[in-house]
């Protein structure tokens, strides 16, 4: 079987969430568009922890949906319990985290599939890509089907020579019961492209039913409905329900003391891949942290209608037996039914270095890497990275500019910038403290930031753009209406106003929660209300940093003159020397984030770069 010509303008391989991603918004561009996947029935699955969002992850997924994408309409739809983490520490990290039913999240993403127009599904497992010319061509499947095209987005997940282990037994597979993609790594490494390797872990599940929540932690959801994405109602999308919480015992560290021979991460020493340092397992939790007596573990339900709880925090790949000892050394599960145990993946990466900011590789035009691929860990960034993939192939393939984001406009942007400037040698995690203007970046104005670049693409229809104009507006004007209008009070949650105070006075005392600001001064609503309250309160921050952002700016784009022999640069760090040599960055800014550039190189370069644009100058004006 083959697909030709403009059957396939764009191809997507994999079907994950950065995959999903990447072929929706491509077709949504108008262009004809295939997806193609190992199983349809398995697209987006939620593989491992059943929750979408949290801490800076949150914030990606509003950004994914102020840009057009899907997966914010996705859990809210399908949302069984929401609700703000980091809420003390204010609103410039707090974040939204929901958990998923399971199986209602896979089927909405399959139902998107068949209902975009441009979008065709097609089963089979890429293991050979088509180059002409230095430029893909497209793409072969182990079943015997080629799809050409000239743009390919790579979403492969953790299929790339996946090997997945559980105690001395191994066996090639992408993740449970799915075979890996052997054929695509030895063609990557054909076409040039390094290859290293990356771990990652997924925990036991256990039955519902199995376990004495008298003795746990209770942790309930938010009373009010919190949507993630701007075009969804505020309401709930079913019952929602509560987790639980518990604590290790010193009986959970003795086991996994007494069984470290057994681990193919420690005694067995069959895992070479770096694991994520901050999703550890359960065995590194033991052994690298062993002055804390104990870790939290999260039981956490994975559907309406599912007899299984994740255990979050657990990941393991001890034997089977052994993590069943494990779980009932838990409080309230001493007679717990262990209905899967958890392993370990092992998988194969390209350094997200081979790419430019656009995610196409730099060594075979047309070709995009998006998820795991690039050695990131989890579904929010790997959502992330597949629309911005998918933008740009299509972008490409309608003879467009790429959307290029920077580190002052996103998540999503300063995500990509360390990916394809610094690299990763571990499993790469969003967080907040990698956005150095995060104050800007917060969940509640990701639409002021996105929603614009959106709407210009094609992935945001008109009515949408009015409502988000309307939003807009609504908010510039609250903001006039409560700098205007008098407080009426002298005294509000134990603290004293001047008469004449207005509104305005009383949001800027961060000491006053929003929500006694909401129900004291009769905000009908009370989402409006709170993005008023958040910009007062951050206004005069913002200033500042948006000050730092325009110096920082001039020296971003001083370009770096081409021809530049880093060799010959003394002064300079071999490590740097070396570096620049390689990535060749355009501009300062670009040098400056580079692994192994330092503060004391940039000084040196900046002399180097000053000297030659002065000589250029010169010999233009000759």
């Amino acid at each position: 079987m083959s697909l030709d010509g403009d059957d396939a303008a764009v191809i997507v391989v994999g079907g994950g969430h950065a995959g999903l991603e990447a072929a929706l918004a491509s077709a949504r561009l108008g262009v004809a568009t295939v997806l193609v996947t190992g199983d349809p029935e398995r697209i987006c699955t939620l593989p491992c922890n059943p929750s979408i969002g949290g801490s800076a992850k949150g914030q990606l997924v509003r950004e994914i949906d102020a840009l057009g994408g899907e997966m914010g309409l996705l859990i809210d739809a399908s949302s069984l319990h929401v609700r703000f983490l980091n809420e003390s520490k204010g609103p410039a990290v707090r974040a939204l985290r929901a958990q998923a039913d399971k199986p209602r999240y896979a089927q909405l993403a399959r139902e998107r599939i068949a209902q975009t127009p441009n979008l065709q599904l097609v089963t089979g497992l890429v293991d050979d890509i088509d180059v002409e010319h230095g430029a893909v061509a497209g793409v072969r499947c182990s079943n015997g089907v080629r799809v050409r095209g000239k743009n390919v987005v790579l979403a492969t997940g953790t299929f790339l020579g996946g090997k997945i282990y559980r105690g001395e037994h191994s066996e090639a597979a992408g993740r449970f019961g799915e075979a890996p993609a052997l054929g695509l790594s030895l063609t990557l490494a054909r076409l040039g492209f390094p290859l290293a390797r990356l771990k990652t872990g997924t925990p036991p599940r256990i039955a519902r039913d199995s376990i004495d929540r008298s003795v746990m932690q209770r942790q309930d959801p938010s009373e009010i409905p919190l949507p993630f994405s701007y075009r969804s109602e505020a309401v709930f999308a079913g019952p929602q329900l509560p987790c639980y919480i518990v604590q290790t015992s010193e009986r959970t560290h003795a086991l996994v003391r007494e069984n470290l021979h057994r681990s193919p991460l420690y005694g067995l020493d069959l895992i070479r891949g770096i694991g994520p340092r901050y999703c550890p397992s359960i065995e590194d939790k033991v052994i690298k942290f062993a002055h804390n007596p104990s870790h939290q573990v999260f039981l956490e339900p994975e559907g309406w209608d599912e007899p299984t709880l994740y255990v979050g925090g657990f990941s393991t790949s001890l034997p089977e037996d052994v993590q069943l000892a494990m779980l009932r050394s838990l409080p309230g599960c001493a007679d717990v039914v262990m209905l899967r145990a958890g392993y370990a993946v092992e998988y194969d990466y390209v350094p997200p270095t081979e790419l430019s900011a656009s995610l196409e590789t730099r060594r075979i035009a047309g070709l995009f890497h998006c998820g795991q691929l690039n050695g990131t860990s989890g579904y929010e960034e790997a959502a992330a990275q597949g629309l911005l993939a998918g933008i740009n192939a299509a972008q490409r393939a309608r003879g467009q500019q790429a959307l290029l984001l920077n580190r002052s406009s996103s998540y999503l942007g300063t995500m990509i910038d360390d990916l394809t400037s610094k690299g990763v040698d571990e499993p790469y995690r969003m967080l907040t403290s990698r956005a150095e203007h995060r104050l800007l970046l917060r969940h509640d104005n990701a639409d002021t930031r996105l929603t614009p670049i959106g709407y210009q693409l094609g992935l945001l229809s008109e009515s949408l753009y009015e409502n988000f104009l309307q939003r807009q507006e609504q908010i510039r004007a609250g903001i006039a209406r409560v700098r205007a209008q008098r407080l009426g009070l002298r005294q509000l949650h134990g603290l004293d106003f001047a008469a004449g105070a207005t509104v305005a006075d009383a949001i800027r005392r961060q000491e006053i929660p929003i929500p006694t600001l909401t129900e004291t001064l009769g905000e009908a609503d009370a989402p409006l209300f709170e993005r008023i309250a958040i910009e007062l309160r951050c206004e005069g921050y913002v200033r500042r940093q948006e000050l730092a952002i325009a110096r920082a700016q001039r020296d971003e784009e001083t370009v770096i003159p081409d021809g530049l022999d880093y060799a010959q640069l003394h002064g300079l760090s071999r490590e740097a020397r070396e570096r620049l040599a390689v990535m060749q960055p355009a501009t300062m800014g670009a040098a400056s984030r580079l692994r192994g550039v330092t503060p004391a190189d940039m000084a040196v370069l900046a002399v180097y770069v000053h000297r030659a644009t002065q000589l250029l100058g010169v010999a233009a004006h000759d």
